[in-house]
């Protein structure tokens, strides 16, 4: 990454790369420069925030394998919704069975009032691969994700905590998304992102019955966030414009050498709320992960410090974000479908 001769502009060097979230081979993308905007005053960080969400990381790896339907999955669910009704925050628990799959999934909602009337969506994925019971023997093993999904559980489970005790400056949902994971070992994009199909399709059932129901301005997931050498992708399906106020977050905290350095598609939950016209962005370690979907994916491989390094990116990046996407709304209710940027 080289910065710009201007102060407010940061060029990225963007190199093609192996892999992608659906398996697709090499690729060489080159979108132009993206323009970082002013910088943002860093937020009041909680200095212990990637220490807490390890701790939430660690507990959740202890439950094992968290496929729909395992015991660790019903563990899981349980920790995690237990984790925020300790806070104070209600949970909306959303079982739901997809009839094609025969499969039950569960999705876990948790709204927190902001101060604006409008929402934006915080997420990540809870449910981990299936690696047994595949044809192919190098496709079976014990597997505990602990980078995918825990480290983002445990991130929202953390900022959660800080936002039970410091109002956010926009109202957030925060959203654990299940079946995020293809059903067969190999991606398949029909059999996956079944809790974030989900959440979409109930959202715009809502707005098309309800004129007045609050609207979701944009959406920030987080997936892989955690592995001790992190570096996070820049997306090519995440939006322009809110790649920027991130990396300008980033910059403003000191820790922009993280961020965007390598270009790739990414096939992820952002993708449903893309589809209906929000603005989205992906933060995932996804290009250099030898661990990902591997028997590796332990806690060995994670480090506290990444989670802090990027939950003082979100702290950071959402005053922005609510003022890119929501302040400028008018005082009536939004009577227009959601659109993109």
């Amino acid at each position: 990454m080289s910065a710009g001769r201007g102060p407010l502009a940061l060029v990225f060097l963007l190199t093609a790369t192996a892999g992608c979230r659906d398996g697709a081979g090499p690729r060489s993308l080159e979108p132009p420069p993206v323009e970082v905007p002013p910088l943002p005053k860093p937020q009041d960080l909680p200095p212990d925030l990637g220490t807490r969400a390890f701790a939430h990381v660690r507990a959740l790896v202890g439950f094992g394998a968290r496929n729909p339907g395992s015991p660790g999955w019903r563990r899981g669910l349980d920790y995690v919704a237990g984790q925020f009704e300790a806070l104070g925050l209600p949970v909306r628990r959303d079982r739901f069975t997809d009839a094609k799959e025969g499969q039950t999934f569960e999705n876990l909602v948790v709204r927190i009032p902001g101060g604006t009337r409008d929402f934006v969506v915080l997420g990540a994925h809870h449910d981990t691969k299936v690696t047994e019971g595949h044809e192919d023997p190098d496709h079976n093993f014990p597997f505990v994700g602990a980078n995918d999904s825990a480290s983002g559980v445990g991130l929202l489970l953390a900022l959660a905590a800080h936002w039970a005790s410091h109002a956010p400056p926009v109202t957030l949902e925060l959203v654990l998304f299940d079946g995020e994971e293809s059903i067969p070992f190999k991606w398949k994009l029909d059999r996956a992102l079944f809790g974030s199909r989900r959440w979409v399709a109930e959202y715009r059932r809502l707005i098309q019955k309800d004129d007045a129901a609050p609207r979701l301005r944009a959406m920030i997931l987080l997936d892989m966030v955690a592995a001790a050498d992190l570096q996070l992708d820049d997306d090519s399906n995440s939006d322009r414009d809110l790649k920027s106020i991130v990396l300008a977050a980033a910059k403003a905290c000191g820790h922009e050498r993280y961020f965007f350095r390598r270009t790739l598609a990414v096939t992820d939950d952002h993708l449903p709320f893309r589809e209906a016209g929000i603005p989205v962005v992906d933060l995932i370690d996804l290009a250099d992960n030898p661990q990902w979907h591997t028997r590796d994916d332990t806690l060995e491989h994670l480090a506290p410090s990444s989670l802090q390094v990027v939950g003082e990116v979100v702290l950071t990046a959402l005053p922005a974000v609510a003022r890119r996407y929501l302040e400028a709304e008018p005082a009536a209710p939004d009577r227009t479908e959601p659109r993109g940027r």
